[in-house]
């Protein structure tokens, strides 16, 4: 595969927008995981 401008172009945006979306993600879990051990430690 050729390596062109483009293409590099391309490959830098999408493992940006990739990274993003991972990181979204694992913002997610995190809030929706510690409200789930909150609401558990708070039933004890």
């Amino acid at each position: 595969m050729e390596w062109t401008p483009e293409a590099l172009k391309a490959e830098a945006e999408y493992r940006q927008c990739a990274r993003r979306t991972a990181a979204h993600h694992t913002r997610l879990a995190r809030k929706t995981s510690r409200g789930w051990w909150h609401r558990l430690t708070n039933r004890h």
